[in-house]
């Protein structure tokens, strides 16, 4: 996929566009870019994906920004996954925010020379969101283009947003999270060094700070696999302080059941989380501690073996 930062660096010839913020790339989403996929093969042209770098209220209230879904870098990594050829990320500033929808339009045409336009059936462009999917469809014949709009897609019988995510997230839902977003709720970053207590247990694990901005679930222990060196393995997850030995600021903790010695510092790694198996509590003592991870461990295997997180 080639990634452009201004719909201007684009330098092909013919597209089919889907449009939308992406801020999280959720199954609805998903329907866009498969449908500027399928008219780009189908014809013959290019399929891109025009969204933003940053949400929008970081320009006008950064402290009323949502927890994000995706970092920039998952945003990019789940865009990619969808198979398009082009995604342009582009900055959202006052100056761009404050186009009318036909200068919007007028832009996006002269650079990216669309055949289609692919939009969700509730997308709003130009400033303050004046233009609708009707404005959209009655700029395409102007400019010369067609405009194609993707109904709402539910699932469970509810409309899939990010706000619904979101709740979801907040409840440790990890499931649902799962069957919104097309696949397993994601953290990641760079394993640091922690409190040293997977050690004093017996069982070393590999640590992440919080991400700022980032949608956290709550704190518990969660079934995941963990990418990390290149390789898939299964991994008990907790999420908080250790209130049993409470020193120290909340992490996330991987406890990587078919580790086999070497260590992670240093490295990238990236937890997928597939279902919440308890809330986070004290325990007595390490060795009440110890037993219960090792139960927890015991549970990821059994949900696992059961098909749990079948792709």
């Amino acid at each position: 996929m080639i990634l452009l930062t201004h719909e201007s660096q684009w330098r092909g010839g013919t597209t089919a566009v889907a449009f939308g913020m992406f801020d999280r790339v959720h199954e609805g989403h998903a329907q866009l870019m498969r449908a500027a996929n399928t008219l780009a093969a189908l014809h013959d042209v290019t399929s891109v994906v025009y969204t933003f770098s940053s949400h929008p209220m970081a320009t006008y209230a950064p402290q009323s920004v949502p927890p994000q879904i995706h970092t920039r870098s998952e945003k990019i990594r789940a865009i990619a996954r969808m198979g398009v050829d082009v995604a342009v990320l582009r900055p959202f500033d006052r100056d761009y925010a404050a186009q009318p929808p036909e200068e919007f339009v007028r832009a996006f045409t002269q650079a990216l020379h669309p055949r289609f336009v692919v939009i969700g059936f509730n997308y709003s462009f130009g400033c303050k969101g004046a233009g609708k999917a009707a404005d959209m469809i009655a700029l395409g014949r102007k400019y010369g283009f067609e405009t194609r709009v993707v109904d709402e897609v539910r699932i469970g019988g509810e409309p899939v947003s990010s706000t619904r995510i979101r709740m979801a997230i907040a409840a440790g839902d990890m499931e649902l999270v799962t069957r919104l977003l097309g696949r397993p709720y994601t953290l990641s970053g760079v394993v640091q060094r922690g409190k040293q207590l997977g050690r004093r247990l017996d069982f070393p694990t590999a640590n992440l700070s919080i991400p700022a901005g980032k949608a956290i679930p709550p704190r518990g222990v969660y079934a995941a696999r963990a990418w990390v060196r290149g390789l898939w393995m299964p991994a008990a997850v907790n999420i908080g302080t250790h209130p049993t030995a409470p020193e120290g600021a909340p992490t996330i903790e991987a406890n990587l059941l078919d580790w086999n010695g070497g260590e992670f510092y240093g490295c990238h790694m990236r937890l997928c989380l597939y279902k919440r198996l308890r809330e986070e509590r004290r325990f007595d003592s390490l060795e009440a501690l110890r037993e219960e991870v090792m139960r927890n461990r015991e549970q990821v295997r059994a949900y696992f073996a059961r098909g749990g997180g079948a792709d």
